[in-house]
């Protein structure tokens, strides 16, 4: 498998230092002085360094350059961190270029217009992190390219920030802690590498098994929820934002909720985060019990779970006999569960170990205050014993420092989520809630309804621009009735509505600025209390309205409420003309029919490509089509949905090795979980694999897919297809292929590229029937890069014969 494109730039196994021409220059004395002190006290793996530039000031043990031309070898990343008051930044990026540097990290800041910048970035194929960045670490390779006062340790969490002082902080309190890092990156102010982009690529390093963020800005939020969401799909992500980032507090939270990621609010929360991220096991609510040397620290931890909506796990029954026996009297039973002080350690473990034991306790918080009847020296070995004896989660919090804080770090480092204080220890447990029920939500792949109930859109576009034609930006319900009927939504008057099946409630569409169109809903009467209405970005589906409804009005449920509101989603998706829409005392019939005062706003949308006002994609029903092969086998073509794992592992399976071979390009005899995960998990927005399924001896078969990804640059994209071996030669392998050429042109595609191997002549054949044009790559001979551009004369073609 081929290396991601960022790795030179974020795992480089060799960097050049480019000092600049002034010789005391701060920053780059500071990163010297960095590296310097990397070198000696590191103990593992090191990454080869060079200097280019003017000799510094401090000293150094690297070797010195005059030029990147005199380099013996081409490094993979060339750090820029000197000042350079005779060079402009276009012969910098230009130099790295012909030096064969792909990858360069920019410290230091610079006067140049991003526009030119990214111009020549591109002219010369090098890719950059920065300007303002704090550097980059990859504790592992030994690679601390990075302007904080601390190194990290090597670890399984990885850090992104927008922020470096907020990524040094962190670093420092992890590096405390015994929490160490597999990636830290520090953004600074982007201007070709995205964070959408850095996220893609954490989300397939093998060794960041989580990842926390700091944000600020976050650019297109299409492309940053669909990196976020296939990365929160594989392992575990919690975000911290600025306010400054411009979104809705309640929209924020809806649109992270669906990625699968947990947001917090502080810098407090990545610490809790980072302190179960790579270390828990499943949780539920409900399920938490506390048991403590002492009741202050346990009632402190209650207290959070209350403020955090948290339900403690209350002993009843056969668990709440069995920690009574063991407890002889020695303390109290409870949520918080008290042992006396003056009782010895291992009746701590033996009350845990008990509670673990039962079905009803998923979890146990131990809160230990030093007192001399511990024992530091058996603490140890009587926790991690019991970390390693139960598959349930076991969280421990030392209070105090001195002893506690050593036994904090050596208990964290044996893999035990380990706190200061209760209150951390709480909302690190909260952490692994949310995470569980966003990835749920993360997991639904709506559509828009549209296509399954034969809207006909065109209609309701069509009434919708004759409003805007005629500069009516605010048409009446009664004018709107019709349009809201095609979307199934049927309005009735006040006297139709006596019969209502709940109290009346308040439903509204309304336009983020960063994630735009956003439903909310509260009770009637309550909406102007922002708290009290609950938000949900388009599109939903049955899971996600019942979420909504349930968020909006926990002891409620409607299924004509949850109908009305997959159908204004529906509504919202298909039509972006709708600006505005509010559904005051919204009063819902038996037969499902609605009353409502509506009133709307309007807007052009002119040259708009379907779905483009989204940030999350409905499933593109309209790519399902029906095609006769030559045997005479009816095939549905469709894109991929989440539940086709187990068709994709059986198609793989069955494919001969030759033919698995000529497509991974590697001896993969099937595919693991991550890469299932991958496949059938996909964002719409970005990427699209269509599948070929037949229906045989009552069940689907898979016999082919194609798909493609975009390279980001949003007019490019990377294909590959396949086909079953008993199905290949009849027909189906072109279809796919037209088909894929549309969806890539839908989305503003103009080039598809793909590789195939020299000796694949059958697969070299093919897309030279397609009309792609094949050339050697020029790194790898044994390869052919296939290139075909998306003109409007081949779609026509792909249209006329599909």
């Amino acid at each position: 498998m081929s290396q991601h494109a960022l790795q030179p730039l974020l795992a480089p196994t060799s960097m050049v230092i480019l000092t600049g021409e002034d010789a005391q220059d701060p920053l780059m004395l500071a990163l010297l002085q960095s590296l310097s002190k990397a070198e000696k006290v590191s103990t593992g793996k090191k990454c080869p360094i060079s200097l280019v530039g003017i000799e510094p000031t401090t000293p150094f043990s690297f070797p010195l350059f005059s030029t990147l031309d005199a380099l013996p070898k081409s490094p993979d990343l060339a750090v820029l961190v000197g000042t350079y008051s005779n060079t402009s930044m276009e012969d910098i990026i230009a130099s790295c270029g012909q030096a064969g540097i792909g990858s360069l990290l920019m410290l230091s800041w610079t006067s140049e217009p991003e526009d030119t910048l990214v111009e020549v970035l591109r002219q010369h194929n090098v890719r950059l992190l920065g300007p303002n960045s704090f550097g980059v670490c990859r504790p592992k390779q030994g690679v601390f390219a990075w302007l904080g006062l601390t190194q990290p340790l090597p670890g399984r969490l990885a850090l992104m920030s927008q922020s470096g002082t907020v990524a040094s902080a962190l670093v420092d309190w992890a590096t405390w802690q015994g929490i160490g890092f597999s990636q830290v990156v520090s953004m600074g102010t982007p201007v070709d590498v995205m964070p959408s982009q850095v996220l893609d690529y954490l989300s397939t390093d093998f060794d960041s098994q989580a990842i926390l963020m700091y944000l600020q800005k976050i650019g297109r939020p299409t492309r940053f929820l669909s990196s976020l969401r296939a990365t929160g799909r594989s392992k575990p992500v919690a975000v911290v934002t600025e306010h400054s980032i411009g979104a809705d507090e309640r929209v924020l939270d809806a649109a992270l909720s669906r990625t699968g990621a947990v947001r917090g609010r502080r810098l407090n929360d990545l610490i809790a985060a980072a302190s179960v991220m790579t270390n828990a096991r499943r949780v539920k609510d409900g399920s938490l019990l506390i048991i403590g040397n002492g009741a202050g620290p346990g009632e402190l931890a209650a207290q959070r779970a209350i403020e955090l909506d948290i339900d403690l796990l209350s002993p009843q029954g056969e668990l709440r006999d069995k920690l009574e026996s063991t407890m002889a009297g020695r303390g109290g039973i409870g949520p918080v569960t008290t042992v006396w002080a003056s009782c010895a350690t291992d009746l701590f473990i033996d009350l845990a170990a008990d509670a673990l034991s039962s079905q009803e306790c998923g979890a146990v918080l131990l809160t230990l205050s030093p007192t001399a009847l511990i024992d530091i020296d058996s603490l140890y070995d009587l926790i991690t014993q019991l970390h390693r004896t139960q598959k349930k989660l076991v969280m421990v919090c030392l209070l105090g420092g001195g002893n506690m804080t050593k036994m904090r770090t050596r208990i964290n480092e044996a893999g035990i989520p380990t706190f200061r204080t209760p209150e951390t220890a709480i909302e690190g447990f909260q952490f692994l809630v949310q995470f569980q029920r966003n990835q749920l939500l993360a997991k639904q792949t709506p559509d828009s309804h549209a296509f399954r109930f034969k809207i006909d859109v065109s209609e309701a576009t069509q009434t919708l621009n004759q409003f805007l034609k005629s500069g009516q930006h605010t048409p009446h319900a009664d004018e709107l009735r019709e349009t809201f009927e095609l979307f199934h939504i049927r309005l009735i008057s006040r006297r139709q509505a006596s019969h209502q099946l709940s109290a009346p409630v308040h439903l509204r569409v309304f336009q983020d600025a960063v994630f735009g169109p956003a439903i909310g809903l509260s009770l009637e009467g309550a909406q102007q209390h922002k708290q009290a209405e609950a938000v949900a970005l388009p599109p939903l589906n049955t899971i996600l309205a019942k979420d909504l409804i349930q968020r909006a009005f926990p002891d409620e449920a409607s299924f004509e409420l949850e109908s009305l509101l997959r159908n204004l989603s529906t509504m919202v998706c298909e039509l972006p003309e709708i600006e505005h829409l509010e559904l005051a005392d919204v009063r819902i019939h038996d037969s499902g029919s609605v009353y409502a005062n509506v009133t709307a706003n309007l807007r052009s949308c002119k040259n708009w490509r379907r779905y483009e006002h989204l940030a999350i994609h409905p499933y593109p029903r309209q790519w399902v089509s029906e095609h006769l092969l030559k045997n005479n086998d009816v095939a549905t073509v469709r894109p991929v949905l989440p539940r086709d794992s187990g068709i994709l592992a059986d198609f793989v399976r069955s494919m001969s090795h030759e033919t698995r071979y000529f497509r991974f390009i590697s001896n993969i005899e099937e595919l693991t979980p991550r890469m299932l995960s991958s496949m059938s998990h996909i964002d719409y927005d970005r990427e699209m694999a269509l599948l070929a399924v037949i229906h045989r001896d009552g069940q689907d078969l898979l016999i082919g897919t194609a798909r493609y990804i975009d390279n980001f640059d949003d007019q490019s994209c990377e294909f590959a297809v396949v086909l079953g071996d008993e199905f290949q030669g009849l027909g189906l392998a072109s279809y796919l292929m037209r088909q894929l050429f549309q969806v890539a042109a839908d989305k503003g595609i103009r080039v598809m590229k793909g590789i195939v191997l020299a000796e694949n002549k059958h697969m070299l054949d093919f897309c030279r029937h397609l009309g792609f044009s094949i050339k050697r790559d020029e790194d790898d001979f044994g390869q052919m890069i296939v290139t075909i551009k998306l003109t409007p004369t081949l779609l026509e073609k792909c249209r006329d014969t599909s």
